[in-house]
Parts: structure tokens; C-alpha cells; sequence
């Protein structure tokens, strides 16, 4: 289904808007029955990878036999993936099924709810329809005041890695963005983090002893990149067990690693969950936009980094995947993002550089983008081009490319849908 159609059948608040607090989502769902109280869910927040440890999770649990909803967001090809059960997208009549139900509450209520809020309770309620065994459930922002913190007793949280982003919301220091991130920790579940920053990491141990939750931070000490014998799989160990990855970015090994601690933790509390299962799940497991390599010849890379850690990784990722190749980029960005110090970052990895305008207001046109990327580094004035449109962005680059080129897609998510749909139209897929 697409944003137009959805739009028509709900109230939605005035696009884009966004409103954090729990009072009008309190109200929704316990007109819809509360849902969510019978769920038993695993959340989780931060800023960068909990994407991909929800995925990771929910095809362990499917490979284990469960039945899993998945809460993820945003999308990239439609709507509906971002309420998945066994990972196959919602249909549009569960879409539909939900919407009338929300808004007959909203009609009785008098509510006006974000899309975000919209979103969630949909996923609820299909999740409750169909009679999901287990939630992986994740924040759309910050944790304490965000929609999905309605959850009351999470059988486990896990708290990704905590980087800026968002900061006119969150905070201006890594501390108080943790302190928004470790609002979802209940009192005496289960605890999981990724590796932080010291800073974040006292926020957070804090708050977790505060509400008498169980706390366990993985060790990077406990995990060991190992050689593989397949170029699109990572191979590692945690603590002394190997496993195979099918997600080629570095930091994935750290994001595995906290799910494997979850999958203990559930094993804990009585649900059975076999190495076979886990092993499949992390051999199987497929995030779209995450260093996703879609063609082989010309190599096409997509990923949707879009804050500093992000390029970070994706910067570490090219140089350590393509460190003899030339880069061209297609880059579009949103205003609000940290722009400067993520073209400070990965800008002089680039050989050339289309820009383009993402599908939002908040999005930099591309001779915006263009003029940011030249007053850091006016060297690279005759290297970046400012396109028309996507498809003009994508006919630019593809001229750009020699046989030993590699073509890298990031900067938002609200386009690299477009890419993706744009690369298979063009290319197919070699892969």
C-alpha cells in the first residue's frame, strides 16, 4: 500500500509532524482493548542497528518455529514492510482491517495522532490478530516518549549503538541522548547493550539499576572476525562459538553479538530456541539497504546511512571491501542531519559524486548538497554533479563508471527505495 492511499484512510496529523509523549497513544489503544499488554515483545532502541539486530532476531525465532511479528521503520520499498509476521509484509486488507478500527476509536475520542502513532498501533493490532507467539519491536526515536513505550514488561530490552542523531530532540551530549534511549528499560527485565561509549554506557547501567533490571553489556573483547571462504558473508566467534553472518558491514559482528546474548536470555526465560535455528537465522538473515551489494558487474552498493556514525561505517566499509577501486557516489541528505562533519568524513574516499534530492521537505536539493560538499572541500568542484531526478542521477553515474568502479547509493532512506526499484528496472539483479 502506498502513503497516499494509508493517508485517506486515516486521521493523520499534519505530515511530518512530529509530537513525542504517551498520553493520546494511552488513550488509543485502550479504547482498541491494549493489545499490546498480551504480546510478549523484545524492544529495542538506539541509533544506528537496531534495524538489523530485530531482523537478525526475528528469522532466529522464525527458524526456531515462532510465529514473529516484526515492527521496523522506515521502509524502503512499501508500506507494508514495515509490519511484518515471518518476515512476509502485512496485506493491505490487515492494513485496512486496522485503519477502520483506529478510526472509529479516533472518531469516538476526538484524537488527532502522528503517523508514527498510527503506524503503531496498526502493527499492534495485526500482530494481535494473528496471533504472533513474539514481537521484536522496534523505536522509531529516542525510547521514553516514543510510541512504542507503551510496552509495559518487555521480556527483554536491547539497547543498540548510541550515536547523535536527532539532537534538537534528544539531546546535545551522548549522555542525555542515552538517558532518552534507556527510558524503554523496565522495571526488572532483562537488560542487553551493544558496546557504548563510556558516557552512554554509565547513563545507562544507571537507569538499568534503577528500575532493578538485569544489565549485560557485550565485551568486543568476546567477539573475533574470522577468515571467510564466501565473499558475501562475514565469518566470527562469541565467546569461542563460530558463527556465519550474511551481513557484510563490520559492525553487524557487534550487532550479532547482542543477539546472541538475547537468544540466551529468552532460552532463560523458557523459550527453546536451538544453535541450529540460531545458526540459520544469522546465515539467512537479509536487511535491505544495509551495505547491500545489488549488482556484481558494475558492482552497485546501497545503503542507507544517514547521520555521522553511519557514513562512518559505511566509509570503513568501502575501504575495507573496494580499497583499490575507484568510488562514485550518488548522496542525497537531509537538512536536518549532521551534513558537514558526514562529508567531512567520507567525502575524500569519493572519486565522483552525483547529488540528488531526497522525497521529503526536509530533504537538501541537490545544488544545495552540491555547494555544502564544495565549501568543506574545494578541491572536488569539477568532481560533483547536482541531478534532476533519480533516474538522471542514476544515468550520470552509471556514464561515470569504468570496470573497476563501484557505485555506492546512501545518504537517506527516503530515497534509496527509489534506487533499488530504479537498479532493477535497469539491471535486473547478477547477484
Amino acid at each position: 500500500m502506498d502513503y497516499e492511499t494509508l493517508e485517506e484512510l486515516l486521521p493523520l496529523a499534519e505530515e511530518g509532524k512530529m509530537v513525542l509523549g504517551l498520553d493520546t497513544m494511552a488513550q488509543l489503544m485502550a479504547d482498541l482493548g491494549n493489545p499490546q499488554d498480551h504480546l510478549p515483545t523484545i524492544h529495542i532502541a538506539g541509533t544506528n542497528g537496531k534495524g538489523s539486530a530485530a531482523m537478525m532476531l526475528a528469522t532466529i525465532l522464525e527458524e526456531a518455529g515462532y510465529k514473529v511479528g516484526l515492527y521496523t521503520s522506515p521502509s524502503i520499498m512499501s508500506f507494508n514492510e514495515r509490519i511484518m509476521v515471518n518476515r512476509v509484509p502485512i496485506s493491505d486488507e490487515a492494513i485496512i482491517r486496522a485503519a477502520q478500527a483506529i478510526k472509529g476509536s479516533c472518531e469516538r475520542l476526538d484524537l488527532h495522532l502522528t503517523e508514527f502513532e498510527v503506524y503503531t498501533a496498526m502493527a499492534w493490532l495485526i500482530f494481535a490478530d494473528q496471533d504472533c507467539d513474539l514481537i521484536v519491536l522496534e523505536v522509531g526515536l529516542g525510547g521514553r516518549l516514543d510510541a512504542t513505550n507503551l510496552v509495559k514488561a518487555p521480556l527483554l530490552t536491547l539497547l543498540m549503538k548510541i550515536a547523535f542523531d536527532h539532537v534538537g530532540i534528544l539531546g546535545h551530549t551522548l549522555g542525555e541522548i542515552a538517558g532518552e534511549k534507556a527510558g524503554i528499560i523496565k522495571a526488572g527485565r532483562p537488560v542487553i547493550s551493544y558496546p557504548q561509549d563510556p558516557e552512554a554506557q554509565a547513563v545507562i547501567q544507571a537507569r538499568a539499576k534503577e528500575m532493578g533490571a538485569p544489565y549485560l553489556e557485550v565485551d568486543p573483547d568476546d567477539i573475533q572476525d574470522l577468515p571467510s571462504n564466501q565473499a558475501r558473508k562475514q565469518v566470527f566467534s562469541y565467546k569461542g562459538q563460530t558463527w556465519q553472518l550474511n551481513l557484510l558491514e563490520a559492525h553487524q559482528l557487534q550487532n550479532a553479538s547482542v543477539v546472541l546474548e538475547a537468544v540466551e536470555s529468552l532460552r532463560q526465560q523458557g523459550y527453546p530456541i536451538s544453535d541450529q535455528a540460531l545458526a540459520r537465522g544469522l546465515d539467512q538473515v537479509k536487511w535491505q539497504a544495509r551495505f547491500e551489494i545489488m549488482h556484481d558487474q558494475p558492482t552497485i552498493v546501497v545503503d542507507g546511512s544517514h547521520n555521522l556514525d553511519g557514513v562512518s561505517q559505511l566509509k570503513l566499509n568501502l575501504e575495507r571491501y573496494f580499497p583499490d577501486q575507484r568510488i562514485v557516489a550518488i548522496m542525497g541528505m537531509l537538512a536536518d542531519k549532521d551534513v558537514t562533519h558526514a562529508v567531512a568524513e567520507i567525502a575524500p574516499i569519493l572519486d565522483q559524486i552525483v547529488t540528488v534530492r531526497p522525497n521529503t521537505p526536509r530533504a537538501l536539493s541537490a545544488q544545495e548538497l552540491r555547494n555544502k560538499i564544495v565549501s568543506i572541500y574545494p578541491e572536488q568542484y569539477d568532481t560533483i554533479v547536482p541531478a534532476v531526478s533519480y533516474e538522471d542521477a542514476f544515468t550520470i553515474a552509471m556514464d561515470l563508471l569504468d570496470e573497476d568502479a563501484v557505485l555506492v547509493i546512501f545518504g537517506s532512506f527516503y530515497y534509496v527505495g527509489y534506487m533499488r526499484n530504479l537498479i532493477n528496472k535497469k539491471l535486473g539483479n547478477d547477484i
